[in-house]
């Protein structure tokens, strides 16, 4: 077998066109990701000031009942009700 000869390849750099792109993905991202924190926060806001259950709420908002339940214990709501399960050793 013969061995090829090793040449090096030009160093790359990213166009202008590209790295404006990159940009713009970046702080669509930063938009984004605020606004999600802001609605999952409003959320959470919402599920204690109304009283509404996790079903309830999910009904109005484009999330499932596990969905708002885990955004209920990210912004730490308190629970309804006291949990009806106790551990197996106190």
């Amino acid at each position: 077998m013969t061995d090829h000869p090793k040449t090096s390849k030009p160093a790359y750099e990213p166009s202008q066109t590209l790295t404006d792109a990159q940009t713009e993905m970046d702080e669509a991202w930063k938009a984004y990701e605020e606004k999600r924190h802001a609605y999952r926060k409003a959320i959470a806001d919402e599920l204690r000031a109304s009283g509404l259950s996790h079903a309830k709420l999910a009904e109005h908002v484009p999330y499932t009942e596990e969905t708002v339940r885990h955004i209920a214990r990210e912004y730490k709501v308190p629970p309804k009700r006291k949990p009806t399960v106790r551990p197996l050793k106190d």
